[in-house]
């Protein structure tokens, strides 16, 4: 684009002053010569702007692909292991799952034994038969031995109040004799 100089432009506007000065004078039309500048360069300029737009308006497609090869022996490796460790971590947590149900199971035999009284070795084998085949009867047996619980808690705690109660009847009879 070619750029306009200021004293071009002066001259331009003193040229048409003069014109206007002479048209008055003589009221003759007169056209004045005025060059106007070419905009050509800016017509071009706004066509590879709209151009540049439209190109970036346009989304853009990208494509993303994974490969998972056995080709590459770290990756064969690597798989293997994580393969490898996951079965041993399958199998721990059922052995430990299996360990935790028999500690259940003994710590429900205990309770129970303590409920009953008496450990004989029939009661013994009874209960190792009902934890063994019958696990229909062992919802019984710990309904009945957490009912017992809860009955043992229930009588420790009114029979501590009952000894609370009567301590402080001792402390009134004390102030009553003390008192006389």
């Amino acid at each position: 684009m070619s750029k306009i100089d200021i004293n071009e432009i002066y001259t331009l506007f003193e040229e048409i002053k003069e014109l206007i000065k002479s048209k008055e004078s003589n009221n003759a039309e007169v056209q004045p010569e005025i060059v106007l500048p070419d905009l050509s360069a800016i017509t071009e300029l706004s066509d590879k702007l709209d151009k540049t737009i439209e190109q970036v308006s346009k989304p853009i497609k990208t494509e993303h692909r994974h490969v998972f090869s056995f080709a590459s022996s770290k990756t064969f490796i690597g798989a293997m292991v994580l393969g490898v460790m996951c079965i041993l971590s399958l199998f721990t947590i059922i052995y430990k799952q299996k360990e935790a149900d028999s500690l259940k199971d003994n710590d429900l035999k205990y309770r129970y034994i303590q409920m009953v009284g008496e450990a004989t070795p029939s009661l013994l084998t009874n209960l190792d038969s009902i934890f063994e085949y019958r696990h229909d009867s062992v919802k019984v047996i710990r309904k009945e031995v957490v009912a017992y619980e809860k009955a043992v808690i229930e009588r420790a705690k009114r029979l501590e109040k009952a000894r609370k109660m009567y301590m402080e009847a001792e402390k009134l009879r004390e102030e009553v004799k003390s008192m006389k």
